[in-house]
């Protein structure tokens, strides 16, 4: 049986979902940004499910590559955004 994922092995990961989170945080709201914001909040969940149960490689690797698709969006999205 796995061993439950550390604290310190998670943190990489949730730190890249805060970044999402708070670069979202500066756009003016939408429901693009509202999609992603959940998108982001969803991320979370799972990775705080991680300490319980450690996913698989497999999943893990389905979670980052969901992450970097949310951070290119993010910026996509702040490339269209009006400059302050």
């Amino acid at each position: 049986m796995m061993q439950p994922l550390t604290p310190q092995r998670l943190a990489p990961v949730r730190d890249a979902i805060s970044v999402v989170v708070r670069r979202l945080s500066a756009l003016r709201a939408s429901p693009e940004v509202l999609e992603m914001k959940a998108r982001a909040e969803e991320y979370i969940r799972e990775t705080e499910a991680w300490s319980d149960s450690p996913p698989a490689a497999k999943e893990r690797e389905d979670l980052m590559k969901r992450l970097l698709k949310l951070h290119v969006d993010v910026a996509k999205l702040e490339g269209k955004a009006p400059a302050a």
